[in-house]
C-alpha cells in the first residue's frame, strides 16, 4: 500500500478579480510523480506556489507527512521545494552559485562554512556540474546547466517533495531530455516524490504516475497516467492529449 505524503484539501485561491484555483483536492504519495496539466492560465502554478508558501490561499488544507502546514512560513517548509520555469530568472546572477547553495543550508541546518562548501559539492555532482561551478556565476551557464543549479538548489536541504512548475518548457527539446531523465534519475536515488506541472501531455505522460487534469481552477479529471492519456473521459482532457 501506497504511502501518503501530501493531501491538499478543499484548496481555493484567489487574486483580485480571480478565482485562480477553486476547492482542488490531490495527493501525493511518498516515491510518487503526480502530473498537473492544463492549459496556461488553469491554476496549476498557483496549487504549487501555495503548497511551497509562496501564495496563500483562501481557504482549504495542506497536509504534509501528517502535518498541516498550511498556515507555516515558507522558510520553515524546508521539506518542500521548487523549480522554477526560468532557469535564470529564478538565480539571482550576482550571487555564486555556491553562494546560492549554500545560504539555505547556514540558514536552516547551521552548518559550518566546511560543512556547507561539502554539501554543496556533493549536490552539485548529483545534477551533473563540477565541483568549480560553485565559484561562478549563473549568467556563465547555458539554459540547461542554470536549470540543472535550480535542481541542486531545490535538493540541498533533503526535500521529501518537489515542485516541478514548467521547468523544462523554456529548454530546447534536446536539453529538455536531459532534464528529464536528470529529475527521473534523481527521484530512484533519492526516493523523492514530485508534484510535475506542465501543460505539456506527452511530458506529464513520461514523467508521471498519476495525472490530474486542470480546467479553470477545477480538476475534472485524474488517474493513472495510462487512463488519463490513452483513456481520457473528458472532452477537455481529450484535447489535451490530441494538441501533445
Amino acid at each position: 500500500m501506497s504511502e501518503r505524503l501530501l493531501d491538499v484539501h478543499d484548496l481555493r485561491v484567489e487574486y483580485p478579480g480571480h478565482v485562480a484555483v477553486d476547492g482542488v483536492s490531490l495527493r501525493v504519495d511518498r516515491g510518487e510523480t503526480l502530473g498537473l496539466v492544463g492549459e496556461s492560465g488553469s491554476g496549476k502554478s498557483s496549487i504549487g506556489h501555495s503548497i511551497v508558501g509562496l501564495v496563500w490561499p483562501v481557504s482549504g488544507r495542506i497536509v504534509l507527512n501528517g502535518n498541516d502546514i498550511s498556515d507555516v512560513d515558507p522558510r520553515r517548509r524546508h521539506q518542500v521545494q521548487i523549480i522554477f520555469q526560468d532557469p535564470y530568472g529564478s538565480l539571482n546572477p550576482s550571487r555564486t552559485v555556491g553562494g546560492t547553495l549554500a545560504e539555505p543550508l547556514r540558514l536552516v541546518h547551521k552548518l559550518s562554512r566546511r560543512a556547507a562548501a561539502d554539501r554543496v559539492t556533493d549536490v552539485l555532482a548529483r545534477v551533473g556540474l563540477p565541483a568549480d561551478a560553485a565559484s561562478r556565476y549563473p549568467g556563465a551557464f547555458s539554459g540547461g546547466q542554470r536549470q540543472r543549479i535550480a535542481i541542486a538548489r531545490a535538493l540541498v536541504l533533503d526535500p521529501e517533495l518537489i515542485v516541478c512548475d514548467e521547468p523544462t518548457s523554456a529548454l530546447d527539446l534536446s536539453v529538455q531530455a536531459q532534464i528529464l531523465n536528470l529529475l527521473t534519475d534523481l527521484q530512484e536515488q533519492l526516493g523523492l516524490s514530485y508534484l510535475f506541472i506542465s501543460h505539456d501531455m506527452d511530458v506529464v505522460r513520461y514523467m508521471s504516475h498519476r495525472a490530474a487534469v486542470l480546467l479553470k481552477g477545477r480538476i475534472v479529471e485524474e488517474g493513472s497516467v495510462e487512463e488519463i492519456t490513452e483513456r481520457p473521459r473528458e472532452l477537455y482532457t481529450r484535447a489535451l492529449v490530441a494538441a501533445s
